[in-house]
């Protein structure tokens, strides 16, 4: 598998350098930054996939000018990576419809006919359907509140928390706190600020203009009212902007969004003109600068995992093994966080959280959360009902006692980034009974 993921990262950065119409530089300092290098090939390495398939779909975007099957089928592979994906694949379709539709208006040719686009179409709502059912979540779930739980309420400190995402995403040298109200309201007008950069710079280029804006609306909605998500979550606010401008290099300037303006407003036009005009002298520059944060932030995560490792469950399942201390009946909690080890011994183990033997956790009406009572409580029924010794792995220090148990403290791993997969590992017996 993890070959797989290497392959997966290295046909990503393939496809962007020999495909992309970035400068060497640009490519350089794109492959080596933060998100491609570190998020989406180390520690988020699933989601390397939907990168893939993006820059899959940038690089065959000419084909559309003969048949739309190649492209609907990658959109369809696109829907099925990940929920991000499955948004980034409807702006792209939903770009393509418009692209078509108004084709005059965009001096836009193309020689498929309509059995083509059909076929097309069938394949890309296909891949749309299969991705939207298996993402809907069983009607038990309770992870990020289920299917039902939405925010659809008007918040300003959840809208600043999800504008935010914008500078996340692009910088990530300085990063805002979501528990500071100042911090918010200062980086939401600078997130703004790089939005109305990125709009600008695609002023001229309405298609590439169009998809940029429908999925940063998409992500962001989708940011403000069901997850506020992480790194590997909104850093495709990032790669949606390096496909937008990759995809503008198939166009040509075009004045069609000027004009509508200056329709509307002569004045405003001539402000977006200027606004327009400014960009285009400094895009090389704020794109350059984006770049070295993001390849500063790449190098810096990269160096730190070579002497940190992200998580401790890799060198906790090489002790357990080391040790010959996977004979015993393995007990982890917080089930999440031990999930890793149970990978990595290829052996399940029994979860407090819901009460069976597992590897990955469901979270479901069945998982409840436990304290350290709780779990000495299942290992004194489990030790009375199987008379078999517990290896107890947490993810913090057991400090619970019995006077029915004996619990052995062997060894800690606490050398993780990442705060909660720091493992503390004991073995329990059974106190023998004074005859």
């Amino acid at each position: 598998m993890q070959f797989f993921h290497w392959f997966i990262a290295i046909a990503s950065v393939s496809i962007f350098v020999i495909f992309s119409p970035f400068t060497k530089t640009q490519k350089i300092l794109f492959i080596f930054g933060y998100l491609p290098l570190y998020e989406y090939s180390v520690i988020s390495r699933n989601y390397g996939i939907g990168v893939l398939s993006i820059f899959i779909f940038c690089a065959c975007f000419k084909t559309r000018h003969n048949s739309y099957l190649p492209l609907a089928l990658i959109l369809a592979i696109m829907a099925n990576t990940n929920a991000y994906c499955l948004l980034i694949s409807l702006a792209l379709g939903f770009t393509l419809t418009i692209e078509y539709i108004f084709r005059g208006y965009f001096h836009y040719q193309t020689k498929a006919n309509k059995y083509n686009i059909l076929g097309a179409s069938l394949i890309f709502f296909l891949g749309i359907f299969i991705s939207v059912f298996m993402l809907l979540p069983p009607a038990d779930s309770t992870l990020q509140g289920g299917a039902s739980q939405w925010f659809f309420q008007l918040d300003f400190n959840r809208l600043t928390q999800t504008i935010t995402r914008i500078w996340r995403s692009y910088v990530l040298v300085i990063i805002p706190s979501d528990s500071k109200p100042i911090d918010l309201f200062i980086f939401s007008f600078l997130s703004l600020g790089l939005f109305t950069f990125s709009l600008l710079i695609l002023l001229k280029k309405p298609i590439a203009l169009l998809f940029y804006i429908a999925v940063n609306l998409e992500i962001l909605a989708f940011t403000y009212a069901k997850f506020l998500g992480s790194q590997r979550h909104y850093g495709h606010l990032y790669i949606i902007l390096i496909a937008a401008l990759w995809l503008a290099h198939y166009y040509d300037n075009s004045p069609i969004i000027i004009k509508f303006i200056d329709r509307i407003n002569h004045r405003l036009s001539k402000i977006t003109l200027n606004g327009y005009n400014f960009v285009y002298h400094n895009k090389k520059s704020l794109l350059l600068m984006i770049l070295w944060l993001q390849l500063i932030a790449g190098i810096v995560a990269f160096s730190r995992d070579l002497i940190t490792p992200y998580s401790s469950s890799q060198v906790t399942a090489n002790f357990i093994k080391d040790n010959e201390l996977s004979n015993h009946l393995i007990m982890g909690s917080e089930d999440f966080t031990i999930a890793p080890i149970s990978g990595y011994l290829n052996q399940k183990i029994y979860y407090p959280e819901s009460q069976k033997l597992g590897s990955y956790v469901l979270f479901n009406n069945e998982r409840k959360i436990v304290n350290d009572g709780d779990i000495m409580k299942q290992m004194i029924n489990i030790i009375a009902e199987k008379n078999q010794d517990i290896l107890l792995i947490m993810n913090r220090e057991f400090m619970e006692r019995s006077p029915n148990l004996d619990i052995e403290f062997i060894e800690k791993f606490t050398k993780s980034f990442i705060y909660n997969e720091k493992y503390y590992l004991y073995l329990v017996k059974s106190v023998p009974s004074l005859s």
